[in-house]
Protein backbone atom coordinates (compact mmCIF):
# COMPACT_ATOMS: atom_id res chain seq x y z
CA UNK A 1 0.00 0.00 0.00
CA UNK A 2 1.64 3.06 -1.01
CA UNK A 3 0.68 5.47 1.60
CA UNK A 4 2.45 8.79 0.81
CA UNK A 5 0.90 8.97 -2.84
CA UNK A 6 -1.26 11.53 -3.07
CA UNK A 7 -1.20 15.12 -1.60
CA UNK A 8 2.24 14.76 -0.26
CA UNK A 9 4.03 13.26 -2.87
CA UNK A 10 2.51 16.06 -5.37
CA UNK A 11 3.17 18.65 -3.16
CA UNK A 12 7.25 17.67 -3.24
CA UNK A 13 6.75 16.41 -6.89
CA UNK A 14 9.44 19.77 -8.14
CA UNK A 15 12.24 17.22 -6.19
CA UNK A 16 13.54 14.38 -8.19
CA UNK A 17 15.63 13.23 -5.46
CA UNK A 18 17.26 9.08 -5.04
CA UNK A 19 18.44 8.48 -2.30
CA UNK A 20 18.32 4.40 -1.20
CA UNK A 21 16.84 3.99 2.45
CA UNK A 22 19.35 1.15 4.38
CA UNK A 23 18.17 -0.49 7.47
CA UNK A 24 20.72 1.41 9.89
CA UNK A 25 19.17 4.54 10.97
CA UNK A 26 20.49 7.76 12.99
CA UNK A 27 18.38 10.54 15.01
CA UNK A 28 17.08 13.50 13.04
CA UNK A 29 18.27 15.35 16.26
CA UNK A 30 21.86 14.75 14.95
CA UNK A 31 22.73 13.90 11.34
CA UNK A 32 19.20 14.63 9.73
CA UNK A 33 19.96 18.54 11.68
CA UNK A 34 23.40 18.77 10.46
CA UNK A 35 22.16 17.35 6.77
CA UNK A 36 19.47 20.65 6.56
CA UNK A 37 22.33 23.05 8.12
CA UNK A 38 25.01 21.59 5.73
CA UNK A 39 22.97 21.60 2.51
CA UNK A 40 21.67 25.32 3.67
CA UNK A 41 25.55 26.06 3.79
CA UNK A 42 25.84 24.93 0.10
CA UNK A 43 23.01 27.41 -1.22
CA UNK A 44 23.85 30.33 0.98
CA UNK A 45 24.83 33.62 -1.53
CA UNK A 46 28.14 34.85 -1.11
CA UNK A 47 26.47 38.12 1.51
CA UNK A 48 24.53 35.43 3.34
CA UNK A 49 27.62 32.77 3.66
CA UNK A 50 29.62 35.80 5.24
CA UNK A 51 26.94 36.88 7.80
CA UNK A 52 26.78 33.37 8.79
CA UNK A 53 30.32 32.45 9.48
CA UNK A 54 30.33 36.16 11.31
CA UNK A 55 27.33 35.12 13.70
CA UNK A 56 28.85 31.61 14.12
CA UNK A 57 32.45 32.00 13.94
CA UNK A 58 35.13 29.93 12.44
CA UNK A 59 34.90 27.12 14.47
CA UNK A 60 30.95 26.45 13.99
CA UNK A 61 29.39 25.15 10.80
CA UNK A 62 25.92 25.89 9.65
CA UNK A 63 25.52 21.74 10.41
CA UNK A 64 26.42 21.64 13.96
CA UNK A 65 24.91 25.02 14.73
CA UNK A 66 21.07 23.43 12.99
CA UNK A 67 21.96 20.69 16.15
CA UNK A 68 22.32 23.62 19.49
CA UNK A 69 18.67 23.82 20.17
CA UNK A 70 18.65 20.04 20.92
CA UNK A 71 21.90 20.46 22.85
CA UNK A 72 20.61 22.95 25.67
CA UNK A 73 18.15 20.46 26.02
CA UNK A 74 20.96 18.92 29.03
CA UNK A 75 20.57 22.33 30.46
CA UNK A 76 18.81 21.64 33.78
CA UNK A 77 17.60 23.58 37.22
CA UNK A 78 18.35 22.23 40.36
CA UNK A 79 16.22 22.25 43.71
CA UNK A 80 17.88 25.47 44.54
CA UNK A 81 17.40 27.14 41.27
CA UNK A 82 20.89 26.92 40.04
CA UNK A 83 21.29 26.11 36.52
CA UNK A 84 23.92 23.70 34.98
CA UNK A 85 24.67 21.83 31.42
CA UNK A 86 25.59 17.93 31.85
CA UNK A 87 27.56 16.17 29.17
CA UNK A 88 25.06 15.91 26.44
CA UNK A 89 22.71 13.09 27.01
CA UNK A 90 20.65 13.48 23.58
CA UNK A 91 23.32 14.07 20.54
CA UNK A 92 26.53 13.77 22.46
CA UNK A 93 28.45 13.21 19.12
CA UNK A 94 27.52 16.80 18.02
CA UNK A 95 27.32 18.66 20.95
CA UNK A 96 30.70 18.17 22.33
CA UNK A 97 31.24 21.25 20.01
CA UNK A 98 29.24 23.14 22.44
CA UNK A 99 31.20 22.08 25.65
CA UNK A 100 33.66 24.41 26.12
CA UNK A 101 33.18 26.98 29.54
CA UNK A 102 32.06 29.81 27.57
CA UNK A 103 29.61 28.04 25.22
CA UNK A 104 28.53 25.87 28.12
CA UNK A 105 27.42 29.74 29.68
CA UNK A 106 25.50 30.96 26.58
CA UNK A 107 23.71 27.25 26.56
CA UNK A 108 22.73 28.12 30.33
CA UNK A 109 21.99 31.79 29.64
CA UNK A 110 19.72 30.25 26.87
CA UNK A 111 18.12 28.34 28.57
CA UNK A 112 17.43 30.59 31.83
CA UNK A 113 15.54 33.29 29.99
CA UNK A 114 13.80 30.78 28.26
CA UNK A 115 12.80 28.67 30.82
CA UNK A 116 9.49 29.84 32.70
CA UNK A 117 8.16 32.54 30.18
CA UNK A 118 5.58 29.59 28.87
CA UNK A 119 3.93 26.70 29.48
CA UNK A 120 6.00 23.17 28.53
CA UNK A 121 3.90 20.26 29.14
CA UNK A 122 1.39 22.44 30.91
CA UNK A 123 3.90 23.34 33.49
CA UNK A 124 5.77 26.46 33.58
CA UNK A 125 9.63 24.97 32.73
CA UNK A 126 11.60 24.29 30.14
CA UNK A 127 9.52 26.65 27.76
CA UNK A 128 12.88 26.87 25.03
CA UNK A 129 11.55 23.08 24.46
CA UNK A 130 7.83 23.91 23.33
CA UNK A 131 9.18 26.11 20.53
CA UNK A 132 10.41 22.86 18.65
CA UNK A 133 6.83 21.72 17.78
CA UNK A 134 3.25 21.78 17.15
CA UNK A 135 0.65 19.52 17.58
CA UNK A 136 -2.41 20.12 14.66
CA UNK A 137 -5.22 17.77 14.80
CA UNK A 138 -4.72 15.94 11.46
CA UNK A 139 -8.12 14.42 11.37
CA UNK A 140 -10.11 17.20 11.13
CA UNK A 141 -7.31 19.68 9.68
CA UNK A 142 -4.97 19.74 6.99
CA UNK A 143 -3.60 23.14 6.77
CA UNK A 144 -2.08 25.38 9.63
CA UNK A 145 -3.68 28.48 11.73
CA UNK A 146 -2.66 29.57 14.79
CA UNK A 147 -6.24 29.17 16.40
CA UNK A 148 -6.27 25.22 15.87
CA UNK A 149 -6.15 23.55 19.24
CA UNK A 150 -2.27 22.18 19.22
CA UNK A 151 -0.46 25.61 18.10
CA UNK A 152 0.76 28.34 20.26
CA UNK A 153 2.42 31.45 20.30
CA UNK A 154 5.40 29.84 21.06
CA UNK A 155 5.52 26.54 18.62
CA UNK A 156 7.87 25.98 15.96
CA UNK A 157 5.61 28.57 13.53
CA UNK A 158 6.09 31.08 15.80
CA UNK A 159 9.35 30.08 16.63
CA UNK A 160 10.78 30.18 13.19
CA UNK A 161 9.25 33.80 13.20
CA UNK A 162 11.20 35.26 16.09
CA UNK A 163 14.64 34.02 14.75
CA UNK A 164 14.09 35.80 11.44
CA UNK A 165 12.83 39.21 13.00
CA UNK A 166 16.21 38.87 15.31
CA UNK A 167 17.85 38.15 12.79
CA UNK A 168 16.61 41.06 10.83
CA UNK A 169 17.21 43.76 13.12
CA UNK A 170 19.57 46.06 12.70
CA UNK A 171 21.82 47.43 15.73
CA UNK A 172 20.04 50.84 15.42
CA UNK A 173 16.61 49.17 15.64
CA UNK A 174 14.67 48.59 18.98
CA UNK A 175 14.14 44.51 17.86
CA UNK A 176 10.71 44.23 18.00
CA UNK A 177 10.81 40.19 18.97
CA UNK A 178 7.00 38.28 19.51
CA UNK A 179 6.71 37.03 23.05
CA UNK A 180 7.58 34.37 24.80
CA UNK A 181 10.93 34.37 22.70
CA UNK A 182 13.45 35.63 24.45
CA UNK A 183 16.48 35.58 22.08
CA UNK A 184 19.69 38.07 23.38
CA UNK A 185 22.09 37.58 19.98
CA UNK A 186 21.70 37.11 16.54
CA UNK A 187 23.71 33.81 17.30
CA UNK A 188 20.94 32.28 18.98
CA UNK A 189 18.84 33.34 16.85
CA UNK A 190 20.35 31.95 13.86
CA UNK A 191 21.02 28.23 15.99
CA UNK A 192 17.34 28.54 16.50
CA UNK A 193 16.66 29.12 13.18
CA UNK A 194 18.44 26.59 11.85
CA UNK A 195 17.16 23.94 13.94
CA UNK A 196 13.52 25.09 13.83
CA UNK A 197 13.53 24.88 9.79
CA UNK A 198 14.35 21.40 10.01
CA UNK A 199 11.91 20.35 12.54
CA UNK A 200 9.03 22.21 10.58
CA UNK A 201 9.48 19.62 7.83
CA UNK A 202 9.52 16.19 10.43
CA UNK A 203 5.80 15.69 9.64
CA UNK A 204 5.60 14.42 13.68
CA UNK A 205 6.83 17.74 14.79
CA UNK A 206 3.56 19.14 13.30
CA UNK A 207 0.46 16.85 13.25
CA UNK A 208 -0.90 15.32 15.64
CA UNK A 209 -4.01 12.58 16.11
CA UNK A 210 -6.42 12.34 18.45
CA UNK A 211 -7.77 8.97 19.38
CA UNK A 212 -11.78 7.63 20.77
CA UNK A 213 -11.64 4.85 23.10
CA UNK A 214 -12.26 2.10 20.03
CA UNK A 215 -8.79 3.67 18.67
CA UNK A 216 -10.36 5.57 15.89
CA UNK A 217 -9.13 8.68 15.11
CA UNK A 218 -11.58 11.64 16.20
CA UNK A 219 -11.22 15.40 17.02
CA UNK A 220 -9.77 16.96 19.66
CA UNK A 221 -12.30 15.49 22.51
CA UNK A 222 -10.34 12.12 22.10
CA UNK A 223 -6.76 11.37 23.73
CA UNK A 224 -3.88 13.38 22.19
CA UNK A 225 -0.76 11.01 20.96
CA UNK A 226 1.80 13.87 21.31
CA UNK A 227 2.86 13.87 17.84
CA UNK A 228 2.98 9.81 18.01
CA UNK A 229 4.99 9.92 21.02
CA UNK A 230 2.12 7.84 22.56
CA UNK A 231 1.92 5.55 20.09
CA UNK A 232 4.40 2.60 20.83
CA UNK A 233 5.94 0.03 18.26
CA UNK A 234 6.63 -3.82 18.56
CA UNK A 235 9.83 -4.59 20.25
CA UNK A 236 12.35 -5.47 17.87
CA UNK A 237 11.46 -2.22 15.84
CA UNK A 238 14.19 0.53 14.71
CA UNK A 239 12.58 2.87 17.48
CA UNK A 240 10.32 2.36 20.27
CA UNK A 241 7.46 5.00 19.44
CA UNK A 242 6.06 6.47 15.78
CA UNK A 243 7.32 10.07 16.64
CA UNK A 244 10.80 8.80 17.21
CA UNK A 245 10.58 6.53 14.21
CA UNK A 246 9.62 9.51 12.19
CA UNK A 247 12.43 11.92 13.64
CA UNK A 248 15.02 8.73 12.62
CA UNK A 249 16.66 9.04 9.25
CA UNK A 250 18.18 6.11 7.63
CA UNK A 251 22.12 6.77 7.76
CA UNK A 252 22.52 6.09 3.59
CA UNK A 253 22.05 9.76 3.50
CA UNK A 254 25.18 10.88 5.52
CA UNK A 255 25.48 14.16 6.65
CA UNK A 256 26.97 15.33 3.33
CA UNK A 257 24.60 16.07 0.41
CA UNK A 258 24.63 14.50 -2.66
CA UNK A 259 24.78 16.09 -6.10
CA UNK A 260 21.53 15.36 -6.26
CA UNK A 261 20.23 17.00 -3.52
CA UNK A 262 22.13 19.96 -4.54
CA UNK A 263 20.15 20.06 -7.63
CA UNK A 264 16.96 19.39 -5.90
CA UNK A 265 17.91 22.40 -3.48
CA UNK A 266 18.68 25.37 -6.57
CA UNK A 267 15.64 24.77 -7.31
CA UNK A 268 14.32 26.68 -3.86
CA UNK A 269 17.20 28.51 -3.21
CA UNK A 270 19.57 30.05 -5.73
CA UNK A 271 17.50 33.53 -6.78
CA UNK A 272 19.90 36.35 -5.54
CA UNK A 273 16.83 37.83 -3.67
CA UNK A 274 14.32 34.80 -3.16
CA UNK A 275 10.60 35.59 -2.25
CA UNK A 276 9.99 33.46 0.61
CA UNK A 277 6.60 31.59 2.11
CA UNK A 278 5.60 32.27 5.39
CA UNK A 279 6.28 29.15 7.57
CA UNK A 280 2.30 28.81 7.75
CA UNK A 281 2.64 27.34 4.82
CA UNK A 282 5.52 25.05 4.69
CA UNK A 283 3.87 24.07 7.99
CA UNK A 284 0.26 23.26 6.21
CA UNK A 285 2.43 21.04 3.84
CA UNK A 286 4.32 19.37 6.38
CA UNK A 287 0.22 18.35 8.20
CA UNK A 288 -0.48 16.82 4.68
CA UNK A 289 2.22 14.39 4.90
CA UNK A 290 1.94 14.15 8.95
CA UNK A 291 -1.77 12.94 7.70
CA UNK A 292 -0.40 10.81 5.21
CA UNK A 293 2.17 9.63 7.95
CA UNK A 294 -0.64 7.94 10.21
CA UNK A 295 -2.26 6.02 7.69
CA UNK A 296 -1.48 2.39 7.19
CA UNK A 297 -2.07 1.20 10.69
CA UNK A 298 -4.81 0.58 13.50
CA UNK A 299 -4.27 1.13 17.12
CA UNK A 300 -5.29 -0.27 20.61
CA UNK A 301 -4.53 0.71 24.09
CA UNK A 302 -1.68 -0.97 25.46
CA UNK A 303 -1.92 -3.33 28.23
CA UNK A 304 1.28 -1.84 30.38
CA UNK A 305 1.59 1.78 29.55
CA UNK A 306 -1.95 3.84 30.50
CA UNK A 307 -2.48 6.67 27.94
CA UNK A 308 -0.01 4.90 25.67
CA UNK A 309 -1.69 2.88 22.41
CA UNK A 310 -0.02 -0.12 20.50
CA UNK A 311 0.64 0.35 16.62
CA UNK A 312 -0.29 -2.41 14.43
CA UNK A 313 0.94 -2.00 10.61
CA UNK A 314 -1.28 -3.04 7.71
CA UNK A 315 1.96 -3.57 5.72
CA UNK A 316 5.08 -2.53 7.87
CA UNK A 317 7.47 -3.11 5.41
CA UNK A 318 5.99 -0.85 2.41
CA UNK A 319 5.31 1.81 5.24
CA UNK A 320 8.79 2.11 6.43
CA UNK A 321 10.35 2.40 2.95
CA UNK A 322 7.93 5.33 2.38
CA UNK A 323 8.34 6.11 5.50
CA UNK A 324 12.63 6.63 4.53
CA UNK A 325 11.36 8.00 1.63
CA UNK A 326 9.66 10.90 2.22
CA UNK A 327 12.32 11.44 4.85
CA UNK A 328 15.07 11.94 2.57
CA UNK A 329 13.05 14.08 1.18
CA UNK A 330 11.65 16.15 3.59
CA UNK A 331 15.46 16.92 4.86
CA UNK A 332 16.45 18.10 1.57
CA UNK A 333 13.39 20.66 1.36
CA UNK A 334 14.22 21.38 5.27
CA UNK A 335 17.55 22.52 3.80
CA UNK A 336 17.00 24.24 0.82
CA UNK A 337 14.34 26.61 2.44
CA UNK A 338 16.74 27.44 5.10
CA UNK A 339 19.29 28.60 2.69
CA UNK A 340 16.30 30.62 1.00
CA UNK A 341 14.96 32.22 4.16
CA UNK A 342 18.92 33.18 4.82
CA UNK A 343 19.27 34.49 1.12
CA UNK A 344 16.32 36.58 2.06
CA UNK A 345 17.83 38.39 4.90
CA UNK A 346 21.14 38.77 3.56
CA UNK A 347 20.51 39.28 -0.87
CA UNK A 348 23.44 39.21 -2.66
CA UNK A 349 24.05 39.44 -6.64
CA UNK A 350 25.12 36.68 -6.91
CA UNK A 351 23.90 33.16 -6.41
CA UNK A 352 25.36 30.16 -4.57
CA UNK A 353 28.25 28.82 -6.37
CA UNK A 354 26.93 24.73 -5.95
CA UNK A 355 23.23 26.76 -7.96
CA UNK A 356 25.32 28.26 -11.28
Amino acid sequence: MKFLQGRIMRAAAAFAVVLAPSSPAVAWGSPGHQYVGNLAWLLLNPNARNRVRQILGPNVSLGAAAVWPDCVRSVDRSSTGEFSYEHDRYTPQVCVAFESAAEQEKMIAYAERNWTNCLYGGRPLKCHQSFHFADVNVHIHSDYKPTYIGTSDNDVVHGIRAAVARLKCKPSQTCDIPAPFALATKREALLLLAHLVGDLHQPLHVGAIYLDTAGLETDDSGVEMHGGNYLLLSPGEESDNLHHAWDTVSSSIGSTPSANAIKSGCLIAPLPNPTVDPPEVWASETILAARAAYNGMRFRPDATASGRWDVEFIDKPQYNADRRSVQARQVIIGGARLAAILNSIWPSSKVAVACR
